[in-house]
């Protein structure tokens, strides 16, 4: 099986190593052991089995896959899913198996390299496939969806010559979403209710990076003031709440800036900023480089 999407121009023979299949099973080549997969659960359920341990899985979830992972799973509901087949090395050339499997990643940090390697690290971390289940709200469902779609339209569609870029600017954007919506602010058994807010108020964040949301969005959507709300972030994230929100587009602009060469003007627009020259200047401001400056070229 070609689990890898083909240039269907004639004068240009381009392979991108990502593919999408949505199905109401997961296909026999699940465990295809030269991909990575991201498995969206929109309806469903399975059981899954890895080191002893048994897990059920409900929909709405999100499960990862390594290229070393055998998913062993029964189907207890019909389920529909979203998948994405893809190599880590379309995000960043360095991303080879042998070097992702050495560890060497891990003592990166501090650097763009560690942090794109946050977009994948937590299908890689753990031995037991159970660990790598994310259970997801609605609305983080619906924002995933949204993603694959794009990704899926780009790489189905081909309609110029930035698909390759677009359709890995997406998969990344989505592992961006996982991992900043539902890993690292994810609430625990015994967070407070300040802790279930701030989780709460970045997902939704991360949601409308694209959308022109202010701290005014914010105090509206969650009936909150400004002072409660910057008091909730300070004492979370250690920044006010417009802080967080600045880094959080800074930060995805740099890792389409780094991995993809789409125009700056797109890369503004994707993280909320239409005006390119207002985005160039926050951007300066922020890392002391112009997108330009910090893409290198």
């Amino acid at each position: 099986m070609k689990l890898y999407t083909e240039c269907h121009w004639d004068d240009w023979d381009r392979v991108v190593d990502i593919y999408p299949e949505r199905s109401d099973k997961l296909p026999e080549y699940i465990n295809d052991p030269d991909n990575y997969k991201i498995i969206i659960l929109e309806k469903g359920a399975l059981e899954i089995k890895s080191g002893g341990r048994t897990r059920t899985v409900n929909a709405p979830a999100l499960i990862g896959l390594s290229q070393k992972d055998v998913l062993d799973y029964k189907i207890l509901k019909s389920i529909k899913t979203c998948i994405l087949f893809f190599k880590p090395t379309v995000i960043r050339e360095e991303f080879t198996y042998d070097r992702i499997d050495s560890g060497e990643f891990n003592e990166a940090w501090g650097t763009s390299i560690y942090q794109d390697y946050l977009l994948i690290k937590y299908a890689t971390v753990s031995d037991n496939v159970c660990d790598h289940v994310i259970e997801l709200p609605l609305n983080g469902l619906k924002r995933l969806k949204e993603l694959y779609t794009a990704a899926e339209k780009q790489l189905h569609g081909q309609r110029d010559g930035f698909w390759p870029c677009r359709s890995r600017s997406y998969l990344m954007e989505l592992l961006y979403c996982v991992v900043y919506s539902f890993i690292e602010v994810a609430p625990g058994e015994e967070d407070s209710p300040e802790q279930d807010e701030f989780s709460a108020i970045t997902e939704y964040l991360n949601e409308h990076i694209d959308e022109q949301i202010t701290v005014e969005t914010v105090t509206k959507k969650f009936a909150i003031n400004r002072n409660k709300l910057n008091d909730i972030f300070m004492k979370q994230a250690s920044m006010t709440c417009h802080d967080y929100l600045l880094n959080l587009r800074i930060d995805l602009a740099k890792v389409m800036l780094t991995n993809t060469e789409l125009p700056i003007g797109e890369v503004s627009a994707r993280v909320g900023y239409p005006d390119a020259n207002y985005f160039a200047k926050l951007f300066k401001n922020v890392t002391g480089r112009t997108p330009s400056q910090y893409r290198g070229k």
